[in-house]
């Protein structure tokens, strides 16, 4: 029987609308509930777990399938992407508190600095999943210009670099967390074994993500692209660092405000 789209007023002969995609609609009851449940359940395993498992087996090669047109068991990147985050980021902050731990380690070494560290670290960690999503248009620029001549848009890009976001992700739940658990009474040896860690795994990650994505590609050459994306990031954040100094020191100027306020000695 057909009925009448409640979402564009198209004619309805089968199960959805030929113009919208909407299901016919029917009566909220138990059946719908039992529906709806079996399809949350059967989309977090054919999506979400399908998509880590195929990560972790693949990370490049993952990507390359869905930018190629493999989409239909896969999570959307960039909402795995927040997904993870927030995963990553509700274990830290429910079992670790780094916040705290870096707090403590700060007031141990009696470190002054121009901002509230504590208050920082606690943002940081408190919207990682919103960082890191966020992150992934501007990662993606860099990306597309250093491998610009492979045949990937911008817009691919940003796909390609919120599958290499997870992978590091996912990766860290599993090696980095572990241990900050085990350290977490311990700043003396956390702040180091923890930065040190993450720091050799985002290298890995990245070289083996990108290595894997271009696999029909020299690793050399890969290699080479990446130390250049970082080269040019590096000069564009000391660019952006002097133009903020100097911008805080002419402000200071015209308001009349000694600069030691705001860059205190330690």
């Amino acid at each position: 029987m057909s009925e009448i789209c409640k979402n564009c007023t198209e004619e309805i002969t089968l199960n959805f609308c030929p113009n919208c995609g909407q299901k016919k609609a029917k009566r909220i009851d138990r059946t719908y509930i039992k529906d709806e449940l079996q399809y949350t359940v059967l989309h977090m395993n054919k999506g979400f777990f399908y998509s880590i498992k195929k990560i972790l087996k693949g990370p490049g090669k993952t990507a390359r399938e869905f930018l190629e047109g493999n989409r239909v068991n896969h999570y959307k990147p960039l909402l795995l992407v927040f997904v993870v985050a927030g995963i990553s980021a509700f274990i830290t902050n429910t079992l670790i508190h780094p916040d705290i731990i870096i707090g403590e380690y700060f007031d141990n070494h009696k470190v002054k600095t121009a901002f509230d560290m504590k208050s920082y670290n606690s943002f940081i960690y408190k919207y990682q999943a919103i960082l890191m999503l966020a992150s992934v248009p501007f990662m993606a620029f860099f990306t597309w210009l250093v491998f610009k001549k492979w045949n990937y848009n911008y817009c691919e890009n940003v796909v390609i670099t919120a599958y290499s976001l997870i992978y590091l992700q996912v990766l860290s739940i599993i090696i980095v967390v572990p241990v900050q658990y085990l350290l977490k009474d311990n700043p003396e040896l956390f702040m180091p074994i923890s930065s040190g860690m993450t720091f050799l795994l985002m290298i890995g990650c990245f070289i083996w993500f990108y290595i894997d994505f271009y696999n029909n590609k020299s690793a050399g050459d890969v290699i080479m692209r990446l130390f250049l994306m970082v080269v040019i990031f590096f000069v564009i954040y000391l660019l952006l660092i002097i133009i903020g100094i100097v911008g805080v020191l002419v402000y200071c100027y015209i308001t009349g405000i000694d600069p030691k306020i705001l860059f205190p000695q330690p």
